[in-house]
């Protein structure tokens, strides 16, 4: 979703700079990769990578293509998004063939160690020569770990908003009016590790949802990620989207942006442990209860749009927290920019590669 903005920009100001997109081959099937890149309208991938399944392996696979494409495009430089392996394996890929590394998403911190995207995130940007953040708070961030002063040739620091708010406006377009109350329903998302992996922890949420949602009246939307399924199958059996559905969740395939984005038009809350959707709720003007101990996106738990639940046993006091503080926010702050993030990265990238 980021990289489809950000190339449309560049495909508008070819006359100065032109693009080469390599696939690391991290997200590997047709649902989280090949949907994307067609609803999305993203050009033919010109390098696509092969990797092993296995973490270790893999970052090692993805650093040696990265290598490899250097070689052959001889790039000036290399754009990474996000806090994905890939992101991290393309940039020390980068740094070791002496090719500047652009980080578009820089800055962001959850502050817990224990998730691999954090690890990512900083090596990321200890490693960048351009930094582009999403807000101003994440450029505040990279000035109290000296990487604003630090003394490096061309280093750039730039708070340009955010590429998702682009692609939500572009595609989805944002709603004029909050939305809360309306049709009292809820996204919901599940399939990060550490709430899925563990078939207690995932059944603990399943459980805590499905009672939540009697007691207040609540329709549980639920794109099951193959990761989650895993665990449901395990638990209930091939019947268990019928489980599912008795206790008033409605399971789903795997979702698309484009399918998302009309969901959140039509849902009152998201309740997410996701990265990107806590972001996307908040352009869709819909609060998100984040269903983990810490989020990169802090700006939101700040300004009352979102709110924490680190266990399923938190969830109604978090959930009570959410509407709260969601009742009166103001969705209109411009906390991730004017929604021309990529055209502001564009123009500053023809800049500093003319410097």
């Amino acid at each position: 979703m980021k990289a489809a903005a950000f190339s449309h920009a560049i495909e508008l100001n070819k006359e100065f700079v032109n693009q080469v997109l390599l696939h690391t081959g991290q997200h590997y099937s047709h649902e989280m990769s090949g949907r994307l890149q067609e609803e999305l309208g993203l050009p033919k991938v010109d390098i696509q990578l092969q990797v092993d399944a296995d973490p270790c392996l893999r970052m090692g696979q993805m650093m040696k293509g990265v290598c490899d494409a250097i070689d052959t495009a001889r790039p000036d430089a290399i754009v990474v998004f996000g806090d994905t392996d890939s992101t991290l394996a393309a940039a020390l890929a980068a740094s070791k063939a002496h090719v500047p590394v652009v980080h578009i998403e820089a800055g962001l911190r959850s502050f817990d160690r224990r998730m691999p995207e954090e690890h990512n995130r900083i090596l990321t940007d200890q490693l960048s020569d351009v930094l582009f953040c999403p807000s101003q708070s994440a450029v505040d961030q990279l000035a109290k770990e000296g990487i604003v002063t630090a003394k490096r040739p061309g280093l750039r620091v730039e708070a340009v908003g955010d590429l998702m708010l682009d692609t939500a406006r572009f595609f989805g377009g944002i709603p004029a009016e909050k939305g809360i109350e309306k049709s009292h329903s809820v996204l919901l998302t599940l399939h990060r590790p550490s709430n899925v992996d563990h078939r207690e922890t995932l059944i603990g949420w399943i459980e805590a949802i499905a009672k939540h949602a009697k007691i207040h009246g609540l329709r549980v939307l639920f794109p099951v990620h193959p990761r989650t399924q895993k665990g449901l199958i395990e638990e209930w059996g091939e019947g268990w989207r019928k489980t599912l559905l008795d206790k008033n969740i409605d399971a789903r395939e795997p979702a698309g942006y484009l399918q998302i984005l009309e969901w959140l038009k039509e849902v009152d809350e998201v309740w997410t442990d996701s990265g990107g959707l806590q972001k996307e709720a908040f352009f869709m003007k819909r609060p998100a209860l984040v269903l983990r101990e810490s989020t990169e996106w802090n700006e939101l738990i700040e300004a009352g749009f979102a709110a924490l639940c680190a266990e399923s046993s938190q969830l109604d006091t978090a959930h009570s927290t959410l509407r709260q503080s969601a009742a009166n926010a103001n969705y209109d702050q411009p906390i991730y920019g004017d929604g021309r993030a990529a055209h502001h990265m564009v123009n500053s990238l023809i800049q500093w590669l003319n410097h």
